[in-house]
């Protein structure tokens, strides 16, 4: 389960310019006093931990509790993902219309309930394959309306010269979480069942849901308010306005394409299917061993959360955002080659190289598309941004799961590798990209 304001002043989707970009500002001391930050803060710290949880535990469960083979956690992996296909776009055009906090402490309330269903089937003796993929399928669901509304709501909440800033915060959350939360999982497998410990999760998400429920929402943004039904355009004419103005926009077109082909081969596509299995199974790890080295090497992902805007001047936007999608394909070439006797420290520094570039390249990315996005079409760029880069994940996790059981799990994994390092083309054949110096100013250069 891999996450903004600063806007254009206008829709032009060529005004990406090294030349006039303004380097990522110092983030702002005043940003944690502020209330309705500190909420959204606190809401996505306590869903990440959770989420973390749910994502260490749910293969476990399916691959000790149930019994599933490699082919079938990918079919799991693949309904987790597979509603951003579905219901992605049209999400992101009724978003720019709906109540945006309100649909996030919906989405927490269902995705609690989803995942209460797994506690409740074992207790049943009702656990399967099927019922996991509908469980994660739901919980997917929600996700798809949560993910996009909370990217087009945190510009309202911060304000366009702390987007970056608010971003950093969010993925150092989200890295922390990371950090610990294998471990803390591996452990508690030690002293309870799958089932209960995804109850963690569940109520996670409900106080999510309760810290979002006092945030004051902020006046929507010019040109983005709801008409009366008769005056509000026809669906598909505002989804093909999202589209048009992400396929139109090199910068935003570069992003989705290598972020697409990252996640067919990431945690959310194949490598999540495949990594679980070859750690307990090939290289015999226990689920404590397995967390542990995950969580040893998740903290190189606080460095990324942490170094991000210092490496943005340093090195300048453009050369950080190649760097840091070239680090996931080598922590996998370090991962293709591990073996039972040393498999704990290989794990861990390869999981180290992943995470720190996925968390830098989040921020980066994250941030510049929302900087170079007018406040009327945030949702619907988030929604078509999601789609495409979303869109590969269910891909990706079954295709994982298929040649993981047809060719093996080694040969797998080094087919994913090849697939990670593809990914940063799209961004080197850019020039827009390449020549960035650092974010767009409030001229929208």
């Amino acid at each position: 389960m891999a996450g903004t304001d600063g806007r254009t002043a206008t829709a032009d989707a060529h005004t990406d310019s090294a030349a006039t970009a303004a380097p990522l500002p110092d983030p702002p001391r005043a940003l944690w006093r502020r209330r309705n930050f500190a909420a959204l803060w606190s809401a996505h710290t306590v869903s990440q931990f959770g989420t973390q949880l749910s994502f260490f535990v749910l293969p476990v469960l399916a691959l000790t509790v149930v019994g599933a083979t490699p082919g079938q956690l990918g079919l799991v992996s693949a309904a987790e993902t597979l509603p951003f296909l579905l219901v992605g776009l049209p999400a992101g055009a009724l978003l720019d219309q709906w109540d945006r906090r309100r649909v996030m402490v919906v989405a927490d309330a269902g995705r609690a309930v989803a995942l209460g269903v797994v506690p409740l089937g074992y207790a049943l003796d009702l656990l399967s394959v099927p019922l996991l993929c509908a469980v994660a399928f739901v919980t997917g669901l929600f996700t798809v309306f949560f993910d996009i509304a909370d990217q087009a709501f945190l510009p309202g909440v911060v304000g366009r010269r702390e987007v970056a800033a608010a971003n950093s915060r969010l993925e150092f959350s989200r890295s922390a979480a990371e950090l610990t939360g294998p471990g803390l999982s591996g452990l508690l497998l030690q002293w309870a069942t799958a089932p209960l410990i995804l109850l963690a999760d569940a109520l996670s998400y409900l106080v999510s849901a309760l810290l979002l429920g006092v945030i004051r929402p902020p006046a929507p943004p010019a040109g983005a308010e709801p008409g009366p039904p008769a005056a509000r355009e026809r669906m598909r004419t505002r989804i093909a306005e999202g589209l048009r103005f992400v396929l139109r926009h090199r910068v935003l077109r570069s992003l989705a394409l290598a972020t697409a082909v990252a996640n067919l081969a990431g945690l959310g596509g194949a490598l999540g299917v495949l990594l679980p299995a070859f750690a307990l199974r090939d290289l015999g790890l226990s689920p404590g061993k397995f967390g542990l080295a995950l969580m040893v090497g998740n903290g190189c992902a606080l460095l990324g959360a942490v170094f991000t805007a210092r490496l943005v001047r340093a090195l300048g936007l453009g050369r950080l955002l190649l760097a840091a999608r070239c680090l996931p394909g080598l922590g996998l070439l370090l991962l293709a080659t591990a073996e039972p006797g040393r498999a704990v420290p290989t794990l861990a520094a390869a999981a180290g190289l992943i995470a720190c570039g996925v968390t830098a390249y989040n921020i980066a990315q994250v941030s510049l598309r929302q900087a170079v996005t007018p406040a009327a079409l945030q949702a619907r760029m988030n929604a078509s941004v999601r789609f495409v880069v979303w869109g590969t994940l269910p891909l990706g996790a079954a295709a994982g799961g298929l040649l993981g059981s047809v060719a093996g799990l080694r040969p797998a994994i080094w087919v994913v590798t090849g697939v990670a390092l593809l990914s940063v083309l799209p961004l080197l054949l850019t020039r827009e990209v390449r020549t960035l110096a650092g974010f767009p100013d409030e001229s929208g250069a």
